[in-house]
């Protein structure tokens, strides 16, 4: 898949040490905090650790982390102020916590070379949310977030044994591929098997797409794929009609061009 463009890797890489320091601080605050509930202070220097994790990684352009980073200060700050009774600061803690250990993974992941996607983060973000009794946020409200008008095609160089294909073609040659992984995903046949089908398919036809609408479509269509290999979002009724909608998105393609 490509790289999202947006994230400042060599920025990242230098700062990829102290985040994770600071990382560190923050479980620590938490776990001193769970060992003295009736003491907010760890609790209130955890928000203040998160703030500048937050400042960071908007700096690097680390989007969906940064989105995590900024409700872990809200949730801990709101634990901190307010009188909650030994339930709601267990779940909060606990929230905390889980989300202190995944944005290291996900950092990771985008060091690797993965998505920036916060649709990943998504139940950890409505976790957080919902300790402090925030709105949830919705699978559509995140993917908006990392869809930018400036996304388009980039010069690839054809990969070994690549046969030199138009766009029609290649949707037409790749339609049938895909039909197979959303019958296998429709289905609930072999596990990721369809879902793996259908991100190669949407790999391609972002790879070779010419136009920046066909581009951001195909980069939508891998970025939702990828949420569903991560489990940040499940192959609910919604979702698979969507790729049922891409399908049609190929016909087009092949019989309309870009």
């Amino acid at each position: 898949m490509a790289d999202f463009p947006s994230v400042n890797e060599q920025a990242l890489h230098l700062v990829a040490r102290e985040l994770a320091a600071t990382l560190n601080e923050v479980r620590i605050a938490l776990e001193a905090a769970a060992e003295t509930p009736a003491d907010r202070a760890p609790v209130a220097k955890a928000a203040e650790l998160m703030r500048d994790a937050r400042g960071v990684l908007r700096v690097v352009e680390v989007y969906g982390a940064a989105l995590l980073a900024e409700e872990m200060e809200h949730t801990s700050r709101w634990l901190a102020g307010n009188d909650t009774d030994a339930r709601q600061f267990v779940d909060g803690l606990d929230a905390l916590m889980r989300s202190s250990v995944q944005l290291p993974t996900y950092l990771e992941r985008v060091l690797s070379g993965g998505r920036d996607l916060a649709l990943v983060l998504l139940p950890l973000l409505n976790d957080l949310r919902a300790v402090r009794g925030a709105p949830l946020l919705s699978e559509g409200t995140l993917l908006s977030l990392n869809l930018s008008s400036e996304k388009s095609p980039a010069e690839r160089a054809p990969l070994p044994g690549d046969q030199k294909l138009t766009v029609p073609q290649w949707a037409r040659r790749l339609r049938t591929k895909y039909q197979a992984g959303l019958l296998a995903l429709i289905r609930g046949e072999g596990g990721d098997r369809g879902v793996g089908t259908l991100a190669e398919v949407a790999n391609r036809m972002e790879g070779v797409a010419t136009t920046v609408a066909v581009y951001q479509l195909w980069w939508v269509i891998g970025a939702l794929l990828d949420a569903l290999r991560a489990g940040g979002l499940q192959p609910s009724v919604t979702v698979k009609r969507l790729l049922g909608h891409a399908d049609r998105e190929l016909k087009r393609l092949y019989a309309q061009g870009e």
